[in-house]
């Protein structure tokens, strides 16, 4: 436990750092293009952040530093990084780190944003991850079609390299363009020879098969954060967070920090169609929880704070709901795309999600019958915590929450009666190919 890494010495600095500073602008579909922040070669990012130098520091003053920011998984699931990290060093040296970059949520794009804009961030803490754990490689997962990002990538691999980092091998892999690509089980069964697809784990913190090597899987967010705090030190470690807010035709990465409401974050990043608040948010993902706006705008963006709440910031995303639109079509039309990427490994997912989509777009549309209602309650029940991932738990805790949140539309729907939205297809959907 005391093998030493190559970190910079952490600089006596009280004011904590960002890791972007300036929103970035992107499509409403797609990562090829955006405005905002500029891209930091090599030698502005260690103008920025500090350069990495040959420096011996314990591979536990690492673990105890992450612990002491009380780092945790930036991908969806907030697991405590420190914890993680120790988990997979305790199956001994010779494994691999991945910067996971997949971002299936298709209204996410914080990890592209790091990626082309601060892509060395991202690295140093990939690097570190690398010494810690005592891994032989790193590897850069991103979905394939992901261009702008693949090229930062390589530019910024190729800056290194120039510049005579001694950094250990890192490689791209292009992963499958789908939802679930980025799912970690998925990318450790890929790298062991398998289809990139979920499975089921029996222990979670050693989700790779007996007798291949150990795999860390990390989001990028969470690597680039390990990267501001070995070049600058925990004082300066930015207690932010990184959202994507979808706002009509384009989406807004932003960092906010605890001391933001998720009203000063919609206000700033998004656009009303018609000049009034959203009726509710969808938070997390596409798989989160819908959550009635007087409920979320005054709670503080804080993965601690929200807990309590039965709240989860999940991969970041903020998903407005205008006024004129319906809750129950934009979630009839989030479980359909659910359904149609599911895994297809299990009951669950092969018919179950699918029964549920048909059920939902007929509440939306005004068509279901009593006997219909019964059979997605008795769907939602059996479905939850039955699939051999957690795909359908997603899916299923996003429409629990739908019926929740939008419980007098709910009714209305089913006496027949639709909202006559004017307003469709909120949240964006990947192009079909």
């Amino acid at each position: 436990m005391s093998a030493p890494l190559h970190l910079a010495v952490p600089r006596d600095h009280a004011v904590s750092v960002t890791l972007l500073d300036a929103p970035a602008v992107l499509p409403r579909v797609g990562t090829e293009s955006l405005t905002g922040p500029v891209r930091h070669d090599l030698p502005t990012h260690e103008a920025t952040f500090g350069a990495r130098a040959d420096h011996d520091l314990a591979v536990d003053d690492v673990l105890d530093q992450l612990q002491q920011i009380g780092l945790t998984g930036r991908g969806g699931g907030h697991f405590p990084v420190a914890a993680k990290w120790r988990s997979v060093l305790a199956a001994g040296p010779g494994g691999v780190v991945v910067a996971n970059a997949a971002e299936g949520e298709p209204g996410c794009a914080k990890d592209a944003v790091l990626l082309q804009t601060r892509p060395h961030l991202v690295l140093d803490g990939l690097v570190t991850a690398v010494e810690t754990i005592g891994a032989t490689e790193g590897i850069v997962w991103i979905h394939a079609g992901a261009d702008a990002t693949a090229r930062s990538v390589a530019k910024a691999l190729a800056e290194r390299r120039d510049a005579g980092l001694d950094d250990p091998p890192i490689r791209v892999v292009l992963a499958p363009d789908r939802y679930l690509s980025g799912e970690a089980t998925g990318i450790i069964r890929t790298l062991e020879g398998g289809p990139t697809l979920p499975r089921y784990v029996d222990n979670p913190a050693q989700p790779w098969s007996t007798g291949h090597r150990p795999v860390l899987v990390q989001n990028a967010e969470s690597l680039a954060r390990v990267g501001v705090l070995v070049l600058r030190g925990a004082t300066a470690y930015p207690s932010t967070s990184l959202l994507t807010v979808i706002s009509g035709t384009h989406r807004v990465v932003v960092e906010a920090g605890p001391e933001s409401t998720f009203g000063d974050v919609v206000a700033e990043a998004w656009v009303s169609p018609d000049g009034r608040g959203p009726q509710a948010v969808l938070l997390g993902g596409y798989g989160g929880s819908w959550v009635a706006w007087e409920r979320l705008l005054a709670l503080p963006v804080d993965q601690a704070a929200l807990r309590p709440f039965g709240l989860s910031l999940g991969a970041g995303l903020i998903g407005p709901l205008p006024t004129g639109a319906c809750g129950l079509e934009e979630t009839a039309r989030l479980v359909r795309y659910l359904a149609g990427q599911s895994a297809r490994q299990c009951g669950p997912c092969v018919f179950g999600l699918a029964a549920v989509a048909d059920l939902t777009e007929a509440l939306s549309g005004g068509r279901l019958t009593g006997s219909g209602r019964r059979r997605l309650d008795r769907f939602t029940a059996e479905i939850s915590g039955r699939g051999a991932c957690r795909h359908p738990d997603g899916a299923i805790r996003m429409l629990a929450s739908a019926l929740d949140v939008f419980d007098a539309d709910v009714h209305r729907h089913r006496r027949g009666r639709t909202c006559d939205a004017r307003l469709y297809d909120v949240m964006p959907m990947p192009e079909e190919h």
